[in-house]
């Protein structure tokens, strides 16, 4: 292990990517991309649609193995899925025959009956879902469900939650919210997260460190510290910076 991947949590280096196409030359998505992430730190990932935003996230939680270069977490060279890699997606996934509780204990299967119910009962109550523990997801709204899709993500306590455009199928109202709930259990759980958005605003509001993507083959085109006080203000003058910072990197 290098003195790099001892310092921080997840190091990618030399991820490349490519797809196939029939008839054709193979498609470069992914070029050269490189970067580190501490634990406990949220990253944002922005971009143009079609950059390869979603396909790194997919290709550092394991879900897409085919690809150049490595990517380690905690030390561990990442080859695959694991269940203490949480994986959030725009559309909730809840399963419509289960009700919220058994939605978000459905994977745990490897303790006692009673420990099941009181790690349900523990993510529901982080997600603010007291009151909706036997609500199909038909009863619920979009940010209600989406709530359910994080605390089931949470639940196993993974290493790492990645979230890909979580709140992108969301009102302007609710994505607010919900913006400030992921903030709120971030602070409490202290887990990693690494985050795909193309609302630049949701970037500076919740991460430590912004990580813009250039048009395909994506390459790492800027790293952007985000250094503000909580809790954030959308109106200051130092959050309007770093928004122009990154709205300069696509439209300079």
């Amino acid at each position: 292990m290098t003195v790099e991947k001892e310092k921080n949590y997840i190091v990618v280096e030399g991820l490349h990517k490519y797809f196939s196409q029939r008839g054709s030359t193979d498609m470069h998505i992914l070029d050269d991309i490189n970067f580190s992430v501490k634990k406990g730190e949220v990253i944002c990932i922005v971009g143009s649609s079609g950059c390869g935003k979603s396909t790194l996230l997919r290709a550092i939680c394991g879900l897409d193995a085919d690809h150049e270069g490595t990517v380690w977490i905690d030390g561990t060279e990442i080859t695959g899925p694991n269940k203490h890699r949480g994986m959030v997606f725009q559309e909730h996934r809840l399963f419509p025959w289960l009700t919220v509780s058994q939605n978000v204990g459905y994977a745990l299967n490897d303790i006692s009956k009673e420990e099941k119910q009181e790690k349900v009962k523990q993510y529901i109550e982080l997600v603010g879902l007291n009151g909706f523990e036997n609500s199909y997801p038909r009863e619920l709204s979009g940010g209600m469900a989406q709530r359910a899709g994080i605390a089931r993500a949470l639940v196993n306590n993974p290493s790492v939650l990645f979230l890909d455009e979580p709140f992108g199928a969301l009102d302007a109202f609710t994505k607010i919210s919900m913006q400030k709930e992921l903030k709120r259990i971030q602070k409490r759980s202290h887990t990693t997260m690494l985050l795909v958005t193309h609302d630049i605003d949701e970037a500076v509001y919740l991460a430590d460190q912004i990580i813009v993507m250039s048009e395909r083959p994506g390459r790492i085109q800027r790293i952007v510290p985000v250094q503000l006080p909580e809790p954030r203000d959308r109106n200051s003058y130092e959050f309007v910076e770093i928004r122009k910072i990154i709205y300069n990197e696509f439209f300079s």
